[in-house]
C-alpha cells in the first residue's frame, strides 16, 4: 500500500506554541531544535493525526490527555490537522484536544494504528526501554510485543485461540464460567428431583389451608345468620350477603350525625359557661377604640396613601385603594407598579439617546461619501477622453507601419521633427490605454463609494422612523421625574402603612367578636332547633321543652354510639369473609401455579438431561480438537521457525556495529508443546551463545540493538503501513554509529520505498544528516525542518524542501 504523509498544521500542541504548517512531502524528512524546542511534540502530533491517541505516551503516563494542549493555550484548547495520501487518494483529519477529551477521526484505522504504533513510531523515551517493552508482560498474560509479532509471523494466533478456546473442555470444573449452562444442567438435574418432592408436598399443604380457611368462612356466615338448621351456607349466599353495602352507607350517615350532636355539645358548653352582658359592655368599647384610631390613620397616612393611589390610577387604572384590599397589598402594589414604569422608560430614553448617536455618525459617514464620489466625478471627467477602442485600432495598423508616411493621410511625419511615425504610433497606443484602465479603477471606487452612501442612508432612514418624537421624549421624562417622586413618598409612607395594616386588623377583629356575642342568643334558640332536627332524624320522639338541650344531646350520642358499634361489626364481618373468600381464591391459583410448575419442572428435567447427553458428547469432541490443534502447532513450529527470522536483525546489527563480538537475537523456546513466547538472547561471533542483551552489550551497543530490533521487526512483515518515524535515534552513538546509520536511512528511503521521518537536536549531527540524506537523482527530495522559540515562547518553525541539483563542476 503507497502512503505518504503530505502536511501537518499544529497549533497550541503540547511544547509548540502558536499555529504552524509543516510540508512532510518527501521520502526524508529531517527535524532539527535544541531541546524543549518541541520535536518531540512534533512527532506526537504526527501519531495523533494517524491513530487518534498517543499510544507512547500513555506507557508513560495514563493521564496524558490533559497536558496535551499547550498552557498559555488562550481557549486552552490545542489542534492537529494531518494531511496524507493513500494509495493515489488524499485523506486529511483535524483533532482537537482538551484536558478533557481528544476529539477526531483518525486517519488510520484499530489494526493499522497498532502496526503504526508497534513497528513504525520510535519515540524517545522509548527507545531506551525498547527491550524491555518488547519483553513485557502484563499481569494478564497478555502477549508481549515480541511474542505477537512471532505469532502473527508464522500465523500461530488462529491456533492458539482455538486451542484456549476448548482448554475448558479438558476438565468439566472450567466449563463454570465458559460454559454455564452445561455447568448449571450438570448441578441442576439432582435439584430438579428435590423440587418435585417439594411440589408435592407444597399441593398438600396448600389443601390443608383451603379447609381452614372455609371453616373460617362458615363460622362468619353462622355469626351473621345465614346458616339454617346448622345447615352450612352455600358459597353464593355468603357471596350475596357480601354485596349489600347498605350497612355502610348508614354507617357513614351516622357518622355524620355523631359529629353534628359534637358540635352542638360543644356550642352548648360555650353558652352554659360565659356570661354576655359584662363582654358585651367590655367589647363595644373596644370597638369604638379601634376605630377611633383607624379613622384617625385614614385622616393622616391613610389620606396621603389614597391621594397617591389616586394619581396613579390615571396612569395604572387596575390599581385598587387601601379600603378593598388593604393598606399594605394598596402600597406594595403601588410601589411594584411604579418601579415597573420607571424601568420602562429609562428602557426606552435610553435606546433612543443610541439611535440618536448612530444617525449623528451615518450623517457624518454620508456627508464624507457624497463629498468622495463629487471629486471621483471630476476626475472621471478628466480622464474621459481616453478611447480603448482608439487604441485598439491603432495597435491593429501598427504592424503596417514601415516608413514615416502615414497609412491614413499619407503625410510624411519626418517633416514634424518628432521623431519616428512607428515610435509615435506605440507611445500613443500606451498613453489611451493607461487613461483607460485610470478612468475604469475610477468608475468602480465611485460605484462603491456610493452603495456605501445608499447603505447608510436606508439605516438612518430606518433608525429615524423609530425615533421618539420630542414631545413624547419630554412627557416621558415628566412622568419618570413625578414617579420618582411618588416612589420616594410610597418609601416614606412604609411605616404609616404598616402601622395601618395593625389597626385595620385589631379593629375587624374587635367587630366580629362584638358581633358574635350579639348573635349568642338567637344561635341559642337555633341550636335547640338543630338538635330537634337532629332527633327526628333519628326516629326518635321530639324532645320536651323543660328537658335542657345538653340531657338531649347527651341521650343522642349514646343511641348513635350503639348503632355505629352494631354496624361496626356487621362491616368486620363482611370485611373478614371478603378477605377469607380472596384466601380461598389465591389458595386456588396457587394450586393451580403448583400443578403447572410440576408439569414444567418434570418437562425441564427430561430436557436438561437429553441436553446434558449432547454436551457429553461435544465435550469429548473438543478434547479430541484440541489435541489435534495442539499437535498442529506444535508441526508449524518446528518445520517453521529456524534461524532465518534472525537474519534481519543480524544483517542491520552487524551493519551498525562490525566491531561488537555479541549479535542480538530472538529465540523460541525448546518446549513446542504450551503457549509461544519469545525471549531475547545474543549469539558469540566465534560459536556459542550468551545472555540477555541488556547483560552482554555496552550502553552504545544496547541501543543500537534495540533500534536495530525495532527495524527488523518494521522490515520483517509486509508493511501496512510503509513509513518510520524516530526520535532521537543516535543517543550513545560514535561518528561510525552514524555514518552507518546514515546509509541505513538512505537505503531504507530509496531502496525499501519507506517515508523516514527523524528528528535530531546536535546541530552538527543535523547538518551531517541533511549532506548525507540530500537527494541524489530526480524527482528525489529532503525535507528540513527547524524549531526554535523566541524570547517570550513563542515557538518558531522553518521548513525547506530540497531538490535535486546535478553537479555541474563535476559533469564538466
Amino acid at each position: 500500500m503507497s502512503f505518504r504523509l503530505k502536511k501537518i498544521v499544529i497549533e497550541n500542541f503540547r511544547s509548540i506554541r502558536g499555529s504552524h504548517t509543516i510540508g512532510l512531502d518527501a521520502p526524508i524528512v529531517l527535524v532539527h531544535g535544541p531541546n524543549g524546542t518541541g520535536k518531540t511534540s512534533l512527532l506526537s502530533a504526527i501519531e495523533l493525526g494517524l491513530t487518534g491517541a498517543l499510544p507512547s505516551l500513555a506507557r508513560l503516563d495514563d493521564g496524558y490527555g490533559q497536558y496535551l494542549p499547550h498552557k498559555e493555550s488562550p481557549d486552552h484548547r490545542g489542534q492537529v490537522s494531518l494531511d496524507v495520501e493513500i494509495a493515489g487518494s488524499p485523506l486529511k483529519t483535524r483533532i482537537d484536544v482538551t484536558p478533557q477529551a481528544i476529539v477526531g477521526e483518525p486517519i488510520l484505522d484499530a489494526i493499522q494504528s497498532r502496526f503504526f504504533s508497534d513497528r513504525c513510531y520510535l519515540a524517545q523515551a522509548t527507545l531506551g526501554r525498547l527491550l524491555d517493552i518488547y519483553q513485557h508482560q502484563d499481569t494478564r498474560k497478555n502477549d508481549s510485543p515480541l511474542t505477537r509479532f512471532v505469532k502473527e509471523l508464522l500465523g500461530l494466533e488462529p491456533l492458539d485461540a482455538l486451542i484456549d478456546g476448548l482448554h475448558p473442555a479438558g476438565n468439566v470444573k472450567r466449563l463454570r464460567l465458559t460454559a454455564p449452562d452445561y455447568w448449571a444442567a450438570r448441578e441442576e438435574l439432582p435439584k430438579l428431583g428435590d423440587e418435585l418432592s417439594n411440589l408435592r408436598t407444597r399441593r398438600s399443604e396448600l389443601e390443608t389451608n383451603v379447609a381452614a380457611v372455609d371453616a373460617q368462612v362458615q363460622k362468619i356466615a353462622v355469626d351473621a345468620g345465614l346458616t339454617e338448621n346448622d345447615k352450612p351456607a352455600s358459597r353464593a349466599d355468603i357471596e350475596g350477603w357480601l354485596e349489600d353495602d347498605a350497612d355502610e352507607a348508614e354507617l357513614m350517615e351516622f357518622a355524620r350525625t355523631r359529629r353534628d350532636l359534637g358540635a352542638a355539645a360543644a356550642q352548648w358548653v360555650e353558652f352554659s359557661q360565659n356570661p354576655a352582658m359584662a363582654a358585651r359592655t367590655s367589647m363595644e368599647i373596644r370597638v369604638r377604640g379601634a376605630n377611633d384610631q383607624l379613622q384617625q390613620w385614614k385622616e393622616g397616612g391613610g389620606a396621603k396613601l389614597d391621594a397617591l393611589i389616586t394619581e396613579l390610577v390615571e396612569i395604572f387604572p387596575d390599581l385598587q385603594s387601601a379600603q378593598v384590599i388593604g393598606p399594605s397589598a394598596a402600597h406594595g402594589t403601588a410601589s411594584k407598579a411604579v418601579t415597573g414604569e420607571i424601568g420602562r422608560i429609562d428602557g426606552l430614553l435610553f435606546r433612543d439617546d443610541q439611535d440618536a448617536a448612530r444617525i449623528a455618525s451615518l450623517d457624518e459617514a454620508i456627508i464624507q461619501g457624497n463629498a468622495r464620489i463629487e471629486t471621483l466625478e471630476a476626475q472621471l471627467t478628466s480622464v474621459a477622453g481616453a478611447n480603448a477602442s482608439l487604441a485598439e485600432a491603432l495597435a491593429v495598423m501598427a504592424p503596417h507601419i514601415h516608413t514615416d508616411d502615414c497609412p491614413v493621410c499619407g503625410r510624411d511625419f519626418s517633416q514634424e521633427n518628432s521623431g519616428s511615425l512607428k515610435a509615435h504610433v506605440s507611445e500613443t497606443i500606451a498613453e489611451l490605454l493607461e487613461s483607460a484602465a485610470r478612468l475604469q479603477a475610477l468608475a468602480q471606487d465611485k460605484a462603491t463609494t456610493a452603495a456605501g452612501v445608499a447603505t447608510a442612508d436606508r439605516e438612518r432612514s430606518q433608525i429615524a422612523l423609530r425615533r421618539i418624537a420630542t414631545e413624547e421624549r419630554d412627557r416621558l421624562k415628566g412622568r419618570k421625574a413625578r414617579l420618582a417622586e411618588i416612589d420616594e413618598h410610597l418609601r416614606l409612607l412604609r411605616p404609616d402603612v404598616q402601622q395601618g395594616a395593625l389597626l385595620t386588623h385589631e379593629a375587624s377583629a374587635a367587630i366580629r367578636q362584638l358581633n358574635e356575642i350579639n348573635s349568642r342568643d338567637r344561635a341559642l334558640l337555633a341550636l335547640r332547633a338543630s338538635v330537634n332536627q337532629i332527633s327526628a332524624a333519628l326516629a326518635q320522639p321530639e324532645p320536651a321543652e323543660e328537658e335542657l338541650v345538653g340531657a338531649v344531646v347527651t341521650r343522642l350520642q349514646a343511641l348513635v354510639a350503639d348503632r355505629e358499634a352494631f354496624l361496626t361489626k356487621a362491616i368486620a364481618l363482611r370485611r373478614d369473609a371478603n378477605r377469607l373468600l380472596q384466601d380461598i381464591n389465591d389458595l386456588g391459583q396457587e394450586i393451580a401455579e403448583v400443578d403447572t410448575q410440576f408439569e414444567e419442572t418434570i418437562e425441564k428435567r427430561d430436557r436438561l438431561a437429553s441436553a446434558k447427553a449432547t454436551a457429553d458428547k461435544t465435550i469429548e469432541v473438543a478434547k479430541d480438537l484440541a489435541r489435534s490443534a495442539t499437535e498442529a502447532r506444535t508441526d508449524i513450529v518446528r518445520q517453521v521457525f529456524n534461524d532465518d527470522l534472525n537474519a534481519v536483525w543480524r544483517e542491520l546489527f552487524i551493519r551498525l556495529a562490525p566491531e561488537e563480538p555479541f549479535v542480538p537475537a530472538f529465540a523460541l523456546p525448546s518446549s513446542s508443546t504450551g503457549p509461544v513466547e519469545a525471549v531475547l538472547e545474543t549469539l558469540y561471533r566465534a560459536g556459542g551463545k550468551g545472555g540477555n542483551p541488556r547483560a552482554m552489550l555496552s550502553a552504545g551497543n544496547l541501543n543500537t540493538a534495540a533500534l536495530t530490533l525495532f527495524l527488523a521487526l518494521h522490515l520483517s512483515v509486509k508493511p501496512v503501513l510503509p513509513c518510520l518515524i524516530i526520535d532521537d535515534p543516535v543517543q550513545s552513538m560514535d561518528e561510525v554509529h552514524i555514518a552507518q546509520f546514515a546509509a541505513l536511512l538512505r537505503t531504507l528511503a530509496r531502496q525499501k520505498h519507506r517515508q523516514i521521518v527523524v528528528a535530531v537536536h546536535e546541530r552538527s549531527l543535523f547538518d551531517y544528516l541533511a549532506l548525507e540524506l540530500s537527494p541524489a537523482y530526480l524527482d528525489d527530495r529532503l525535507v528540513t525542518v527547524e524549531l526554535g522559540r523566541t524570547g517570550d515562547g513563542i515557538t518558531t518553525s522553518i521548513w525547506d524542501s530540497k531538490t535535486y541539483t546535478p553537479d555541474l563542476a563535476v559533469a564538466a
